[in-house]
């Protein structure tokens, strides 16, 4: 058996509680009138009882009745009997019991057959004549005593299939709207799993809206949305790096087959397949395999490297570090490969600026930034490397005179595998072909995977990062982190 839908059964709930509550309310207030009703014809049949007996009189041991005594009077019937039971005067209503005995002062319930009465009995006691009773009788039935009752309580009766109907059918509209974002959430879920896109949305209400389920809906549109992007970036990191694989596989496997078929052809020549052969080409193919090799390990341990900090896999492991001191020693590092270059590599460091950050990270973005500021510098130019501090924070600034970069490509040097497009000016036209050629060599191997990770891991120790550049007139990049106190 199929089960019903969760509107179904909200409906049916509301639509039977407010049956029930209509139930319950109706009864006490049935119950209520019921004991009010009874109290108020109680009440009438002592005092009409009580008016009757005030008409009736003995006068030297003779009974006398007025002639204006009320025998019937707000559905009370009045009869005069003696004690034997015998009736003097008055009419008992249809059905009353005859045998009923007198009991004086107490209001009785006699039930019939067919009818029940409320009684009340007065005694008049007289030594000639004996006792005579004033009896007052009404009906005990409620359609008889109260008939608007009775006509109230049955057009509540007929009443109360249609108020059913009415809260079923309120119900059932209550929780159709109340779902309706719920169902927006089931369609838009199915179109796309048929689909397999992304694309699709819900579309309701904000994540500040008061109900909880638009706003349920709203905080799904958000997941889809950072869902779809993060498949998008993931999707185009995929085809960056299978482009950027490519190019150095192929070289290895142009290089190697050309190794094969030289070894091939000279294996007759004697002893020694590679004997009679030109070393050279060989030693230029065999640094290509090398050089290549090099690039694609690089590649892939920058990749691992950004795909761990994509997952938060790599925790910071912070500890107070000099800045000027890491300045310092990246300078070094970097002091022949300026020299090869012929730029001038220069330090502006104050002393003793220190930071809780993780050391061999902070290595890493000055290496990036360093390595860039010579790929892309110029013959007999420089780079300074300042570092200080102040009330803002700790600032580390790396400057350069070189080929600079347009407006536009600015933006875009945080993207992953996005590389700069060269500018040529009149000092890199001028300058000596080695370092022309040294600058476009390191250029072409620029994977475009540095400055994405510096921009991490700027942003992970809680800085900032920005650039200025000009084309044929440098660039630079300024970085501000948080200060931390020395350890003392």
């Amino acid at each position: 058996m199929k089960r019903l839908s969760i509107k179904s059964r909200v409906a049916l709930w509301y639509a039977f509680s407010f049956l029930l509550i209509i139930l319950l309310v109706g009864a006490l207030l049935l119950a209520a009138g019921d004991s009010l009703i009874i109290k108020e014809r109680k009440s009438i049949l002592t005092s009409v009882t009580d008016r009757a007996l005030e008409d009736v009189r003995i006068i030297q041991g003779t009974l006398s009745i007025d002639n204006d005594i009320d025998y019937y009077s707000d559905g009370v019937y009045v009869v005069l009997c003696q004690d034997n039971g015998t009736l003097l005067s008055g009419l008992e209503p249809a059905g009353f019991p005859e045998s009923t005995i007198f009991e004086a002062d107490h209001i009785r319930k006699i039930k019939n057959e067919d009818s029940s009465f409320y009684v009340y009995d007065r005694l008049i006691e007289n030594q000639k004549i004996g006792k005579i009773w004033v009896r007052g009788i009404t009906s005990a039935r409620l359609q008889d005593i109260a008939p608007s009752a009775i006509r109230m309580l049955t057009g509540f009766l007929v009443a109360l299939p249609i108020l059913f109907l009415i809260a079923m059918a309120g119900g059932w509209l209550l929780t159709r709207q109340a779902f309706y974002p719920l169902t927006r959430i089931i369609d838009t879920a199915e179109k796309i799993r048929q689909d397999g896109t992304l694309d699709q949305r819900i579309g309701l209400g904000n994540p500040e809206d008061s109900d909880e389920i638009k706003r349920t809906a709203a905080i799904f549109d958000e997941m889809m949305d950072q869902i779809e992007k993060d498949f998008e970036m993931e999707k185009q990191f995929t085809n960056d790096a299978s482009h950027e694989l490519r190019t150095p596989i192929s070289v290895i496997l142009a290089e190697s087959e050309y190794l094969l078929q030289n070894l091939s052809n000279n294996t007759g020549m004697g002893s020694d397949p590679l004997q009679g052969s030109d070393p050279l080409p060989l030693q230029e193919s065999l640094l290509e395999i090398h050089s290549q090799a090099k690039q694609m390990s690089s590649l892939v341990s920058q990749l691992l490297a950004i795909a761990r900090a994509d997952r938060h896999i790599d925790q910071l492991k912070r500890e107070l570090t000099d800045i000027s001191l890491l300045a310092e020693e990246a300078a070094d590092r970097y002091f022949k490969d300026a020299q090869r270059r012929e730029i001038r590599l220069e330090v502006e460091a104050e002393e003793c600026c220190y930071m809780d950050c993780d050391p061999v990270f902070m290595r890493q973005v000055f290496d990036n930034l360093i390595d860039n500021s010579l790929k892309y510098g110029k013959t007999g130019g420089k780079t300074i490397l300042t570092v200080y501090q102040d009330q803002a924070g700790i600032h580390v600034i790396i400057e350069d005179d070189g080929i600079g970069m347009a407006a536009e490509e600015l933006p875009r040097i945080w993207k992953r595998f996005y590389r700069i497009h060269p500018v040529c000016t009149p000092d890199s036209a001028n300058s000596p072909m080695s370092v022309q050629s040294l600058a476009k060599e390191d250029q072409a191997r620029s994977m475009g995977l540095g400055l994405p990770m510096v921009k991490w891991i700027v942003e992970a120790h809680g800085g900032s990062i920005s650039v200025d550049s000009e084309p044929g007139l440098g660039s630079g990049f300024h970085l501000l982190f948080p200060v931390s106190s020395p350890v003392n």
